[in-house]
């Protein structure tokens, strides 16, 4: 059987593009040294270790008339142990709930205890506890889990010889935290249609989907993995960016870019071009911190040497009073809010009302 043009979109199976790998590794294996120095890297499938592996299990739900239908629901506990998200299946109110867990968590393994079930979706996602009635979630809590798939993404090309492509999963797999998933593989499908619709030959056609859409399809997967990554990873790859982010923007928009999420919602805005701003917005970001921090060293060195002339002292000394002094000014801006005449005691018991509360709860606790 033979066909002018194949297209693999079989998700993450990839079946053709395992198979392309197969071939190109054999085809490299086979050259000369001097021979692989000169040829083009082989075509590759790029496998993350999933190191952040989250199961879920569905959960379909109607929701009351008074709900839009329209809108995607989501939820987390605060100690991240459940998450989750709600998407609507038509517009007549039905929708396909997907229950996220940790995989050894033990809600998330089979024939799991349904009371366990229902008091955890009570403690943690009350607003969808009372959607769900007890048949459908002793079903739920009687199910398998379903893995997510893990991050994925081939190249340096998604075209093999004259007449074969692979796009959507199959080409770059993500988790479908933030919907990059199916709608970069829509956006495949879409580019692919124009291409065909323009290129003279299929050999041209595919070649120009692989120019188009390879570095794509690498761009979207390691943005989405460092969305991704657990603890100290996920602080400095996905938190501490967008604090920055936000700080930057609001000083001067014009220059600095929004948060990833933000941009990554913006029609017209690639992949690459997210990933190549935001690695420009953190030089930028390093450098102006960095010239902030040296400004104020220099600053805080030429105050002790003035504080040391002044007062006869040595910079020891004169650094001592320059953190009390400080410490003292700190003192009275917390201070300032009690200092007004006009201050009535109802004031005052709101202002520490919260600040009492958690230190009794601490002290209980603690006992």
């Amino acid at each position: 059987m033979s066909t002018n043009l194949l297209i693999a979109a079989d998700g993450t199976s990839r079946t053709i593009a395992n198979t392309m790998e197969e071939n190109d590794k054999a085809e490299y294996d086979s050259k000369n040294i001097l021979q692989k120095i000169v040829a083009p890297k082989p075509f590759k499938v790029k496998r993350y270790v999933d190191d952040n592996q989250r199961v879920y299990k569905t959960v379909p739900f109607k929701t009351p008339k008074d709900w839009r239908p329209d809108l995607n629901y989501s939820a987390r506990s605060k100690d991240g142990r459940v998450t989750f998200d709600a998407l609507p299946a038509d517009d007549k109110g039905n929708y396909c709930g997907v229950l996220l867990l940790k995989k050894d968590d033990e809600l998330s393994q089979p024939d799991s205890d349904p009371k366990k079930l229902r008091a955890l979706m009570e403690e943690e996602l009350s607003q969808f506890s009372a959607l769900v009635d007890d048949e459908s979630l002793a079903t739920i809590a009687k199910k398998p889990p379903s893995f997510l798939p893990g991050f994925r993404f081939a190249g340096p090309r998604l075209h093999q010889d004259k007449s074969t492509l692979i796009l959507g999963d199959c080409a770059h797999t993500v988790k479908p935290y933030f919907g990059l998933g199916a709608n970069s593989a829509l956006q495949d499908v879409s580019i692919l249609s124009d291409i065909l619709d323009s290129a003279p030959t299929t050999e041209e056609a595919v070649k120009e989907f692989t120019k188009q859409r390879a570095k794509e399809s690498e761009a979207l997967v390691k943005i989405s993995r460092e969305l991704d990554r657990p603890g100290i990873f996920g602080f400095f790859s996905f938190i501490l960016p967008l604090i920055l982010d936000s700080i930057f923007n609001k000083i001067n928009p014009k220059l600095f870019a929004p948060n990833i999420i933000s941009m990554l919602q913006r029609d017209g805005v690639g992949f690459e071009e997210v990933r190549r701003r935001k690695r420009m917005d953190r030089l930028l970001q390093v450098a102006c911190i960095g010239g902030l921090m040296k400004g104020a060293t220099f600053l805080v060195k030429k105050s002790i040497k003035s504080i040391a002339s002044i007062t006869g002292k040595s910079q020891t000394a004169a650094s001592s009073i320059m953190v009390g002094v400080m410490a003292i000014l700190f003192l009275l801006k917390k201070l300032s809010y009690f200092f007004n005449s006009d201050l009535a005691p109802a004031d005052v018991l709101n202002k520490t009302k919260s600040k009492v509360t958690d230190s009794n709860e601490s002290f209980v606790a603690a006992e």
